[in-house]
């Protein structure tokens, strides 16, 4: 019968990795378990002598994140390139951003003219009536 052993590093007790024992006698070694890892643990995982404990996705992220600069920052040369669409895409993204920007102050713009307008028009009626009154005493 075949089963799967599972093993640690004795001192951290960081999963090292599995293998396959086709011998039914075969006993579980110091810095091995049959306990299976539970699936979505995230690096380190470690081995705690009754269950394995992993990282937090963040946690794991960030990591991966920092080596993956630390990797681009020794070898320039594997930074990745944006292509020549990508680039057009930025410029155009950009480009919206801009027109955007100005509608908002061209509508900005034309309530302010309204508003002004509006207040003309209502002085000068005013005006008018004022007018009318002090013709009609």
């Amino acid at each position: 019968m075949r089963k799967v052993v599972y093993m640690y590093d004795q001192t951290s007790r960081e999963f090292k990795g599995s293998k396959m024992i086709d011998d039914d006698n075969y006993v579980v070694q110091t810095g091995e378990t049959e306990i299976k890892p539970t699936d979505g643990l995230y690096e380190p995982v470690t081995w705690t002598g009754t269950t394995w404990v992993g990282t937090d996705k963040e946690v794991w992220q960030a990591a991966q994140e920092a080596a993956y600069q630390e990797y681009l920052n020794e070898h320039p040369e594997d930074v990745p390139q944006p292509t020549v669409e990508q680039q057009q895409l930025a410029e155009l993204i950009k480009s919206n951003a801009k027109q955007t920007e100005l509608n908002a102050q061209l509508i900005k713009q034309v309530a302010a003219l309204q508003t002004a307008q509006a207040t003309q028009t209502a002085q000068a009626a005013q005006a008018a009536q004022t007018q009318t009154t002090q013709e009609a005493k």
